[in-house]
């Protein structure tokens, strides 16, 4: 199982910033707790931006932890892998 990754509070802004930081490449997936994946969606329709199907943020795929292995506040990033 790859490493669970601490990003704290789960924000359009904190995803970003994290790919930023990690520079993690467009074709690369972020999976997150269903919670924390579904303030995002709430985010991003507060913002007023449209929501892209699948939801990706600058072209990382952001995808909802069904079987529930990623806690609240963490994150998975799975590389150049389909899913």
């Amino acid at each position: 199982m790859p490493n669970l990754l601490t990003i704290g509070h789960v924000s359009v802004a904190s995803i970003r910033n994290y790919l930023f930081d990690k520079r993690i490449d467009k074709g690369d997936s972020i999976v997150l707790n269903p919670a924390d994946y579904e303030h995002l969606l709430e985010d991003i329709k507060q913002s007023g931006e449209p929501i892209d199907v699948p939801l990706n943020v600058l072209g990382v795929l952001i995808v909802k932890d069904n079987a529930a292995e990623v806690p609240a506040g963490k994150i998975r990033v799975i590389k150049n892998e389909s899913m």
